[in-house]
């Protein structure tokens, strides 16, 4: 797998506790001990399309603390290039306090820090060479006017462009920037955000269309994914493992995808994989570092295991 995958979003330092059961709103649980990894949305779905074989180019900001410089050498690492991602003298890096259970699920809360400040000015894309395909992948843990510019950007520059509705956004998208996008990726959540209604995904996502929606990727956990396109909806299901950690497995479908898609899968294949990488980042703790390579994807898909 080759190709080329520009990731635009936050880069975080999770501090994990692990707990037997996540606690109750003004309740105080014991934890079984904690762990801190590096993460962030941007910073995971970088590192999950560089491990599944693309060439990544990671936009963010940093503070100039010991959490950023930490950052910037871990991401450098794993080969994502760092070019993109600007220091900010005076601020500091982002933290997520990430909770997770027993059986693997989670809470968290995220100070952004300088992820806050990230903007799009200076920001340009230069189109793919003919034959190509350059994809550019987007979240929501960064201001929303610099992404839906962006976006606009890369559809412009001629990218196929991804964007992972998560954790949330700030205000309605506007239709433009809807129109701009190849393929929208949302949980159950989130669609319900976006179109407010809640209940059967395929039927939310398809109010999108009038509002120039392409293709709506719902992510269904366990259930698998969906698919969702005015010709039809196809279904990819889920792997069967045994989860131990959630934290990141979103990041990795979207990362995994992303860098399929550029490595020249069509798109059920691409999904396949994708829905493989997250399965295999589950039964793994942290965020990045569950991130399985592009040999770990190939073997679950021929069935070697993970």
């Amino acid at each position: 797998m080759n190709g080329r995958v520009f990731v635009f979003g936050s880069i975080n330092t999770d501090l994990v506790v692990y707990v037997t059961r996540l606690p109750q709103p003004g309740e105080t649980v014991s934890g079984k001990g904690w762990a801190s990894f590096p993460g962030g949305k941007g910073a995971n779905q970088a590192v999950a399309a560089a491990r599944a074989g693309a060439a990544v180019e990671l936009y963010g900001c940093l503070g100039d603390d010991l959490f950023g410089r930490e950052r910037l050498e871990s991401l450098r690492q794993t080969g994502v290039s760092t070019r993109g991602v600007r220091v900010l003298p005076g601020v500091s890096s982002g933290v997520a306090q990430i909770t997770v259970d027993s059986d693997g699920e989670n809470t968290i809360a995220v100070a952004p820090g300088a992820n806050a400040m990230f903007s799009a000015a200076g920001i340009e894309l230069p189109p793919p060479p003919r034959g190509e395909t350059w994809v550019s992948l987007f979240q929501n843990e960064v201001p929303q006017k610099a992404i839906e510019a962006l976006i606009q950007t890369a559809h412009e520059a001629g990218h196929l462009v991804l964007w992972n509705l998560a954790p949330t956004f700030s205000r309605r998208p506007a239709d433009a920037t809807m129109r701009a996008v190849d393929f929208l990726i949302c949980n159950r959540n989130e669609l319900a955000a976006v179109t407010g209604m809640s209940g059967d995904p395929e039927t939310a996502a398809r109010t999108l269309f009038a509002r120039g929606v392409r293709a709506v990727i719902a992510t269904l956990g366990k259930e698998g994914s969906l698919l969702i396109r005015e010709q039809g909806t196809r279904q990819v299901d889920a792997f069967p493992v045994d989860a131990v950690d959630t934290v990141g497995a979103g990041d990795c479908f979207c990362g995994v995808l992303a860098a399929s898609l550029a490595g020249g899968f069509e798109v059920g294949a691409a999904l396949q994989r994708a829905s493989a990488a997250a399965a295999i980042s589950t039964t793994r703790r942290g965020a990045q570092p569950s991130m399985p390579t592009r040999k770990e994807i190939d073997a679950l898909l021929t069935g070697k295991g993970a």
